[in-house]
């Protein structure tokens, strides 16, 4: 019986460990990180205004922000990644200012080097002349060496370890 219930125990503590969710956190220091790909954006999506796409550039690649110098604008695939997560990125309470409106991104067509992608923040992409007027947002890599929540390799952890526990009673017997 005892065997049953450590099993039965285990199992339920597997059970009831979740995957790790993907959020936004919004930090104290006016960006937002997040935790499904470990960038960390600007709070405010309209500290720029509406500039070209070389200005822009320069703009996100010269910022000095909340102790980082490593910001750029984000690529279109970054851009995708956070909407298919969260979707209307006009609707995501952790940012600040999103503007209806598309955003210059840092990766340029590559048939032709006067243009750039942009987001809509409602989903779509678009290619465009760098000279044209488009909003931006500043983004950057984050902390690589900060602890993801795995609830799953603890569980597995404990469970090995129980399984080794019962093993052992086993021998001993």
């Amino acid at each position: 019986m005892t065997k049953l219930k450590t099993w039965a125990a285990a199992i339920g503590l597997v059970m009831s460990t979740g995957a790790a969710q993907a959020a936004l956190v919004s930090n104290p220091d006016g960006t937002v990180t997040d935790t499904n790909t470990n960038l960390i954006w600007l709070q405010n999506w309209n500290v720029n205004g509406l500039q070209n796409w070389s200005t822009q550039k320069a703009w996100a690649e010269g910022l000095d922000f909340a102790g980082s110098t490593d910001w750029e604008l984000p690529e279109i695939s970054e851009y995708a990644a956070l909407f298919a997560t969260y979707g209307d990125l006009t609707g995501v309470t952790a940012f600040t200012n999103v503007q209806s409106d598309f955003y210059w991104s840092g990766t340029e067509y590559a048939p032709n080097p006067s243009v750039a992608w942009s987001f809509y923040t409602i989903g779509f992409q678009s290619f465009g002349g760098k000279n044209i007027a488009l909003y931006a947002v500043a983004v950057r890599p984050g902390d690589v060496t900060a602890s993801v929540p795995e609830p799953q390799t603890l569980a597995l952890a404990l469970l090995a370890l129980g399984a080794t526990a019962v093993a052992r009673r086993r021998r001993s017997r």
